[in-house]
């Protein structure tokens, strides 16, 4: 199947024309609402009824309990068991009114029919008549019974209402001791971290109701009770009253907040499912990579499959042929097909030699640790006044450094190599610190160039081109830089110098910034000693922020810096510049980072360079780059001017390196045993495992 200009309406669509069309009848006497409004009998869809489906975690898969099933015993996980129990009160499925659910509909034991199944999932979740989302039991007693209370007060505000300081001094809202522990509980439960129910929720959305015991939400509600807490200063706020609750309470540890799964909640889940109810498709491979790093599943291969209903539908079909391949074939076949449907090489740029499965070095591992999405140029900052809920723009389109032409590429025979074009321009001499981690720095591995000038012009080019470079050339919503973006070189190192200044001025947002200032900090102190040629970078900075200066400006510079420093390594280049090399910031082995002497190439059909290494005849790619200067196709003109050639490159997959060591080391061995061939052919198979 492929796409066309046809206009198809989604499931969610027909479902929702119909409700229109059929407005459900009032509930017979001792139907419970609660889990959405279910057809009247002579509405339903099908002949045989209609259908809901159920979003759940598995939970333990040792801990069982039977069930009764059209008079048969059933095994089921203990969550299962517990969440169907609870619906079983309700009254709400009959005979014709029926529940879908994954663990019984289908044979779990048996990979072609799961295969099978995996494909109508965007089916079953878009076109039932309601989606159930199971969060899980809760005491009576629970803070976490409170939660969609407060979701609802939340959702509930508006304009200047929202903002959250001034409602709690004008109404005494939310203020009530119990609010904050409870939203964060509720975000810590398992739910939010299985990889199946994003796809479940994005395909169900407005039809979706959320239950936690015997309390219930819709999906709208909750989406916008949460985006409540990106409004002004609220993010920072929420921060200081759960400490104040749960200090109350006796805890002194763990007081922060689960904010990957509110992140997941406003960032991905809310304007996804918006997209999927328009019938538009805003999802690409970048997307989708970030989506699958947030949650976890059973089986490594449904990092791929448990968010294939969010695919095109032409590429969802190619790519499900792979569905039996072991992971590290699965991930090549995934570049391959979106590769071949979008004739571009963007998906080289998530490449790198460090997956843990080992998939070849240009084709991402979905399931490397190390993708932090909050570093992207594309994302939208969590300030005001933007809104993060908005579309991101098109990752694809902020960079052009192939100048757009079009990828030259050869899919090989062996699947752990790739062939394509382009040229190689420059080479790493020089490295800053890696990250350790989220929160440091490994400054005594800063690799120093002392032969390093630069190509930028006097101090004054070289500082302007510096704080292009610590922001990406970005701001918020992909946007260009402006002159006024040169704020950055005036943005305090510390805290403690930064929040005199944003008090005498009243900038409210910046003077909050106190626990999350540290990334800038610690850049900062990592690096400004580190030379560029004969400046240190910190003497490019100052601490003193003029008397004209707008808060909008800090704000958008201020993020844009925090978002630059993750993920990414400062490098010098043999030509004079300086740039972004890919970072690998939980990592410990220092094998497994980008090292001076790597090439910095320009592949087409790629919208920014790559760091590249050299193995043999062939290479593999490092990660993707960004270099100050060569971001727009500035680089082909090296190759106009015969400075650069255009070559073939073949990319290959991590484990050549070991396998070229491994040769050598055959040598070695067959000079040292004298050639006896039955003694090396063991060692041989015993080094090849």
């Amino acid at each position: 199947m492929h796409s066309t200009s046809t206009y198809v309406q989604t499931p969610r669509q027909v479902k929702e024309r119909w409700v229109g069309a059929a407005r459900p009848d009032p509930q017979p006497k001792g139907v419970d609402l609660s889990c959405g409004s279910t057809p009247a009998p002579h509405r339903h869809r099908f002949n045989w009824g209609d259908f809901a489906a159920l979003s759940y975690v598995w939970g333990d898969e040792s801990i069982r309990k039977d069930i009764i099933l059209s008079g048969e015993t059933v095994s089921v996980t203990a969550n299962l068991e517990s969440a169907l129990r609870a619906l079983a009160g309700d009254n709400t499925f009959g005979d014709r009114f029926r529940l879908w659910i994954d663990a019984i509909c289908i044979n779990q034991a048996d990979d072609h029919e799961r295969a099978h199944q995996v494909q109508k999932m965007r089916d079953i979740y878009s076109g039932a008549w309601f989606v159930i989302a199971w969060i899980g039991w809760s005491r009576p007693d629970a803070d976490i019974n409170h939660a969609f209370r407060f979701l609802r007060i939340l959702a509930s505000l508006q304009g200047d209402q929202r903002d959250l300081e001034r409602l709690q001094i004008e109404e005494g809202e939310p203020s009530k001791g119990i609010y904050f522990c409870a939203l964060n509980g509720l975000m810590k439960q398992e739910y939010w971290s299985r990889l199946w129910v994003i796809q479940e929720l994005i395909m169900g959305a407005s039809s979706t109701i959320l239950r936690q015991g015997n309390q219930v939400i819709d999906w709208s509600t909750f989406c916008n009770g949460i985006g409540v807490l990106y409004h002004g200063s609220n993010w920072t706020l929420k921060d200081r009253e759960l400490r104040k609750e749960l200090t109350s309470r006796g805890f002194r540890d763990n007081l922060v907040w689960q904010t990957y799964s509110i992140h997941l909640v406003h960032i991905d889940l809310r304007p996804l499912s918006r997209f999927d109810g328009e019938g538009t498709n805003r999802i690409g491979f970048r997307r989708l990579l970030d989506i699958a790093n947030s949650a976890d599943c059973r089986d490594v291969r449904d990092k791929v499959f448990a968010l294939i209903g969010m695919m095109d539908p032409a590429i969802a079909a190619d790519i499900m042929i792979a569905y039996e391949f072991e992971p590290p074939k699965l991930f090549a076949a995934v570049a391959r097909v979106f590769i071949a449907h979008t004739k571009k090489l963007e998906p080289l740029r998530h490449g790198n030699p460090w997956g843990p499965v080992g998939a070849p070095s240009w084709a991402a591992d979905w399931t490397w640790d190390g993708r932090v999405r909050f570093s992207r140029p594309e994302y939208n900052l969590v300030a005001p006044p933007w809104e993060p809920s908005d579309p991101e723009p098109d990752p694809d389109a902020i960079y052009c450094a192939h100048g757009s032409v079009q990828a030259s590429y050869t899919f090989l025979d062996d699947w752990r190599l790739f062939s394509c074009e382009g040229f190689i321009f420059d080479e790493v001499v020089g490295l800053g610190a890696p990250e350790a981690g989220y929160f440091t720095w490994h400054k005594h591995r800063i690799a120093p160039c002392p032969s390093w000038r630069s190509s930028y012009g006097d101090f004054e080019a070289t500082g302007s081109a510096l704080w292009h470079t610590l922001l990406l050339s970005v701001v918020a919503k992909g946007e260009r830089v402006q002159q006024r973006h040169a704020a950055l070189l005036s943005l305090p190192s510390m805290f403690w110098a930064a929040l005199p200044q944003f008090q005498a001025k009243g900038w409210d947002w910046l003077m909050a910034q106190g626990g999350y200032y540290f990334k800038w900090e610690g850049w900062r102190s990592t690096h400004d000693s580190f030379m560029l040629g004969e400046e240190p970078l910190g003497s490019y900075f100052s601490n003193a922020i003029p008397q004209d200066a707008e808060e909008l400006t800090y704000m958008e510079v201020y993020c844009s810096c925090q978002r630059a420093v993750q993920q990414r390594r400062f490098m010098l280049t043999r030509n004079g510049y300086f740039g972004w090399g890919p970072d690998n910031l939980y990592e410990t082995d220092q094998t497994k980072e980008m090292k001076v002497g790597d090439k910095i190439a320009i592949i087409f059909g790629c919208s920014t360079p790559l760091v590249i290494r050299p193995v043999g005849d062939k290479f593999m790619v490092v990660g993707e780059a960004y270099v100050q200067g060569f971001m727009d196709g500035e680089a082909l003109a090296l190759t106009e001017s015969g400075t650069c050639d255009i070559q073939s490159f073949i990319f290959c997959w991590q484990w050549r390196l070991k396998l070229l060591l491994m040769n050598e080391l055959w040598v070695f061995l067959f000079l040292f045993l004298g050639g006896n061939i039955y003694v090396l052919s063991f060692l041989y198979l015993v080094l090849a495992q």
